[in-house]
């Protein structure tokens, strides 16, 4: 009798992993962010500080959501000067999981991201 619930344990655990590795291997990986965060709340996030890392610069950034504070890293996608701590930037944050963030390209009022990327850094080099 021991060896049948063995048998039947195994297949369960194989049903499981194999349905976890269809869900897994179904994802779009390769989804633009822009592309997939089009419908994400838009906020002026505080930065809390900088960080340099190779070629690619991180911002940890804090926002309000609700009741809640929210503190996270967002890749500073934009050449030329960094905002610093303290500043406002604008980012997008996904409403069923607020801890998903992205730098927002092209707040309200923009028209294109060359347009949006030729704003931010004329501002900040003001700023800087």
């Amino acid at each position: 009798m021991v060896p049948v619930e063995m048998l039947i344990v195994a297949g369960v655990a194989a049903a499981v992993g194999l349905l976890i590795l269809v869900r897994v291997s179904g994802r779009d990986d390769r989804m633009d962010p822009e592309v997939e965060s089009a419908s994400w709340h838009r906020v002026n996030a505080e930065v809390i500080s900088v960080l340099r890392a190779g070629n690619s610069t991180f911002l940890l950034v804090r926002f309000q959501v609700g009741t809640s504070l929210i503190r996270n890293d967002v890749r500073y996608p934009l050449p030329g000067a960094v905002p610093h701590a303290g500043q406002r930037v604008p980012i997008k944050y996904d409403p069923a999981g607020p801890a998903r963030v992205v730098f927002d390209l092209e707040p309200s009022g923009r028209t294109s991201p060359e347009a949006g990327l030729a704003r931010h850094a004329d501002r900040l080099d003001g700023q800087g």
